[in-house]
């Protein structure tokens, strides 16, 4: 299946799920970073943050779309080089952050019958996100790259729900690479992991 008729399928169980419960949800937590191919500049994942807002429309199925501001970092290391551009042997770590707007849209389902109104639930969910760069910082002053203006995933998750609070963790998978262009021998795609928790606060059922 297409993204497009991906985002089609989920904007029509949008619409009828829009007629039951409806809730926003603001959470704030942890996200890490999962480099494939780390390549000669050897990529490695280093601890972020996130945090932001999302609306649920259903009741056991529901739909989520979300907005989070995201800060990713991650670590890479280039070969030192001397005034005629050869190698010194010496290496050098950098850290590159990046600051993004994260926006999930995800289905999913509630493993408890929301009409019994339980204070405890257990869900599961998953979709596609896409990531919005709105600034980076590759640490170095030497070397200019262009970061992707719009990075896809693909994740999946499950959480719990107590009351007016909730924990929540998943897994995203990139389907596309993090720069624009070749500055880098290699271009890598970062998977995420995340954990957040959050308040819920319903707006009609």
């Amino acid at each position: 299946m297409s993204l497009n008729k991906l985002l089609l399928a989920i904007a029509l169980v949008t619409a009828v799920a829009a007629a039951d419960a409806q809730e926003f949800r603001f959470s704030a937590g942890y996200n890490g970073s999962n480099v494939r191919e780390a390549g000669d500049e050897r990529w490695a994942g280093r601890a972020g943050y996130q945090f932001g807002a999302e609306l649920l429309l259903g009741g056991k199925w529901f739909v989520r779309p979300g907005a989070h501001f995201q800060v990713r970092n991650l670590n890479y290391t280039l070969a030192g080089v001397d005034a005629n551009g050869e190698a010194t042997g010496t290496e050098t770590e950098f850290r590159y952050t990046s600051r993004l707007l994260r926006v999930p849209l995800s289905v999913g389902v509630h493993l408890l019958d929301r009409d019994n109104d339980a204070p405890v639930n257990v869900y599961l969910l998953g979709g596609p996100t896409a990531l919005f760069n709105m600034n980076a910082d590759l640490d170095n002053d030497q070397l200019e790259v262009e970061t992707s203006a719009t990075q896809w995933y693909f994740g999946f998750g499950g959480g719990l729900e107590l009351g007016p609070l909730f924990v929540e963790g998943g897994y995203d998978v990139a389907m596309t690479d993090v720069f624009h262009g070749d500055a880098f021998r290699t271009n890598p795609q970062v998977n995420q992991v995340y954990a957040v928790a959050g308040l819920r606060l319903q707006l009609a059922r």
